[in-house]
């Protein structure tokens, strides 16, 4: 099985960083129509990851590039966890919702 991780170039001893999967729009996304707590700490998860991979590849030194990208992809596997918490809790709101005006509590609940 092939590492997705810095590899070393064929040419000189730097590292080449593979892409970055972003999930800054899928945070957005979480925060504006599911959980608004769970997309905010996505998006916050998302930017460091962003940034920590932006200093990956500004670095020089090959350790240090591939420990920053090391970071980065921790940063963007607690995004993913909190874009799926928070997607996970929109989804459970909108069946209550669903289950309770279909039983008519909601209607009991408005008029009350």
């Amino acid at each position: 099985m092939e590492d997705n991780y810095a590899k070393p170039s064929n040419s000189g001893s730097s590292y080449i960083l593979p892409p970055h999967s972003n999930k800054m729009a899928m945070s957005i996304i979480c925060t504006l129509f599911c959980c608004l707590i769970g997309g905010i700490i996505a998006i916050v998860n998302s930017s460091k990851s962003n940034s920590i991979y932006n200093s990956a590849l500004m670095a020089s030194d090959d350790s240090m590039k591939q420990s920053l990208y090391y970071q980065s992809e921790e940063y963007n596997k607690k995004a993913k966890l909190w874009n799926t918490i928070s997607l996970a809790c929109g989804i459970i709101y909108i069946i209550a919702v669903a289950i309770l005006s279909a039983t008519g509590a909601l209607a009991a609940l408005s008029l009350s």
